[in-house]
């Protein structure tokens, strides 16, 4: 059963990653940078520093990374992710870092758990990849900003993906528990009620 049970999970796995890649396969790139949202914008776009043949990042997977974040310049017009983009950003203060702390930064890939920017992005991405990332305010932290990031600020990352697992699929899938729970209310039904029928003479003859 238990067998049964991880050859089902690594079947859909493995339907999840030609699903994903496929969809990856589809995204618009232009001087090797990726737009990741799939809409042509390229306002959340990536472009691999060290690239990497490992596992893709899954929605749904915990990922770990380490990252660097800085406000990047931008004036009337859209930034482009190049070289003199990232030289621009790069002089500033980071507003934020995990590289330093004890452990990566850990989240829900695709899980709403970080900006829109970095569910797209990171979803993009491979482990052991590193890659410069660019966000819109729109996917970032929008026209009201956060802490040391102003309203309609574009963003910067510097993100490297250190791991990525799948989060462990629970041992029973809603069928197979209500089906259990069902099995388990017949025989409550049968100790509770129908043993006192039998004690007390009331059974009907088999």
């Amino acid at each position: 059963m238990a067998s049964s049970h991880h050859e089902d999970a690594a079947q859909r796995l493995a339907a999840r990653i030609a699903q994903h890649e496929a969809r990856l396969a589809e995204l618009a790139e232009r001087d090797g940078v990726l737009d990741c949202t799939g809409d042509g914008t390229f306002r959340v776009c990536k472009r691999s520093t060290t690239p990497s043949k490992g596992p893709l990042v899954l929605p749904g997977f915990r990922a770990e990374v380490q990252y660097t974040g800085w406000l990047a310049p931008a004036g009337d017009d859209a930034p482009k992710l190049d070289d003199a983009l990232v030289a621009a950003a790069t002089k500033g203060k980071p507003f934020d870092s995990s590289r330093g702390n004890a452990a990566p930064f850990s989240f829900l890939a695709g899980g709403g758990q970080v900006i829109g920017g970095w569910d797209a992005t990171v979803t993009a991405m491979r482990v052991g990849e590193r890659a410069m990332i660019l966000v819109a305010p729109e996917h970032g932290y929008g026209a009201r900003g956060a802490g040391p990031i102003p309203p309609g600020a574009w963003l910067l990352f510097d993100v490297e993906v250190v791991s990525a697992e799948p989060v462990p699929e629970p041992a029973f899938s809603t069928p197979s528990l209500i089906g259990l729970l069902f099995v388990v209310a017949i025989s409550a039904y049968y100790l509770l009620f129908r043993i006192d029928d039998i004690e007390e003479g009331s059974a009907p003859e088999l």
